[in-house]
């Protein structure tokens, strides 16, 4: 499977654990699961800059795609306050604010949600597709 592919079916698990009605805007529109591939890889982002003095001691791949994917897990479980609200900005900056009103909460948890659960493939996934 492409890596776009891929992509696409996790933002489409993400819709999928979201409480959204599919006959709603937010359904699985493509332009609804751009943005949460948007969303998923600009919080990936932020980890790889908050970790790049760790990285750089780091020498094969196979360890920097098990901090990356053990941080996403920790960050998803925890569901820490600082956590939300960097997770609230991008959402913000992503969408209209009635829809940011409306579907926020729902996204929100939803990607916390899957990153508890994201397999070892789909991580490396994220972090090559966001790699900085």
């Amino acid at each position: 499977m492409a890596d776009n592919e891929k992509l696409k079916a996790i933002a489409i698990k993400v819709l999928e654990k979201s409480n959204i009605p599919k006959e709603d805007n937010y359904g699985f529109a493509i332009v609804t699961i751009l943005m949460i591939i948007s969303i998923i890889l600009t919080c990936v982002r932020i980890l790889q800059e908050c970790n790049k003095t760790k990285i750089r001691e780091l020498s094969t791949d196979q360890d920097k795609y098990a901090l990356y994917g053990e941080q996403l897990k920790t960050f998803s479980e925890k569901r820490g306050w600082f956590t939300k609200m960097r997770i609230k900005k991008i959402l913000r900056r992503e969408m209209k604010k009635e829809d940011y009103e409306k579907y926020s909460l729902a996204i929100l948890g939803a990607l916390l949600n899957t990153g508890e659960i994201l397999t070892d493939d789909e991580i490396i996934t994220l972090v090559e597709a966001a790699h900085v």
